[in-house]
């Protein structure tokens, strides 16, 4: 029994997320598209929790369970837009697109969402971190103001590009800057992580960020080597099912901030500060 009503309650909470969500799009004047993919994820959510309550469970798949953890975190990502003047501009973008979490399609909406979820992580722990474009984000700090790029990683083969193209967007108005990249989508599509632990989650994803680090680590220390960049945030999120867990899905996440050794002492204590903010 507390099994079963852990999971109503979850996802109840859900639910009233969905709305929530629905809530922020009406306040902006802005209507959710029924065909996009975040509006069949709200509808998903409703109905999952509806027929938990009701006791259909039959009705619904272990995938409608998986969208509904997956829209509480877009949910936790998106809702502080509320008071972001131009937040319309970034909630249209959400609906533009696949957010889908299986799939490994690229998608406008994909990359908005990780500079939007990097941006409600870091302000959660420091309300002066702003979205900005360019590059994508500013995080004012004592003794200076970092520019973000935020980079969605589709594949390995662009790595380079990619760090090019952060580099450019921090000089452009930033004398120091940071780039972040999401690894989500190198992840296996259509799969989670299944692990008896917190310890063995941990230890997995971040042999997962460490690896890619390696395996690319030229290409890092090219482009940080100006000292423009100080440091590349690369972070991964997963569904993972953790079997010690009461509650046994959840979204799990880990980052790593990796940096040339060497740095400048007023970079030193600007990268410390946002290793303190971002790497929770």
């Amino acid at each position: 029994m507390e099994t079963s009503n852990r999971k109503k309650t979850n996802f109840l909470h859900v639910k009233a997320k969905a709305k929530e969500i629905e809530d922020l799009y009406a306040n902006a004047n802005l209507t959710i598209s029924p065909t996009c993919g975040l509006a069949q994820m709200i509808g998903n959510a409703k109905t999952l929790a509806d027929q938990w309550l009701s006791n259909q469970t039959a009705d619904s798949s272990i995938n409608d369970v998986f969208y509904a953890i997956h829209l509480n975190r877009i949910a936790e990502a998106i809702l502080p837009l509320h008071d972001v003047p131009d937040r319309k501009r970034y909630l249209k973008a959400l609906t533009s697109g696949d957010l889908d979490c299986f799939s490994r399609q690229s998608s406008y909406a994909k990359n908005i969402f990780w500079e939007v979820e990097l941006w409600s992580t870091l302000r959660r722990n420091c309300p002066s971190a702003f979205l900005q474009d360019p590059p994508d984000i500013t995080l004012q700090l004592s003794g200076g103001t970092l520019g973000i790029s935020c980079k969605k990683i589709y594949s390995e083969n662009n790595v380079e590009k990619v760090l090019s193209e952060a580099v450019g967007q921090v000089e452009a108005n930033f004398d120091v800057g940071i780039v972040a990249l999401n690894l989500d989508d190198l992840t296996p599509p259509d799969t989670i992580l299944r692990v008896r632990n917190k310890m063995e989650m941990d230890r997995f994803l971040q042999k997962h960020t460490d690896n890619f680090i390696a395996r690319h680590e030229r290409h890092f220390r090219k482009y940080l080597a100006s000292g423009r960049l100080v440091s590349a945030l690369v972070s991964v999120n997963v569904i993972a099912d953790v079997l010690d867990w009461k509650v046994q899905f959840n979204n799990a996440r880990s980052a790593i901030a990796w940096t040339i050794p060497g740095l400048e002492p007023k970079k030193e204590v600007l990268l410390k500060q946002f290793r303190d903010i971002a790497i929770m």
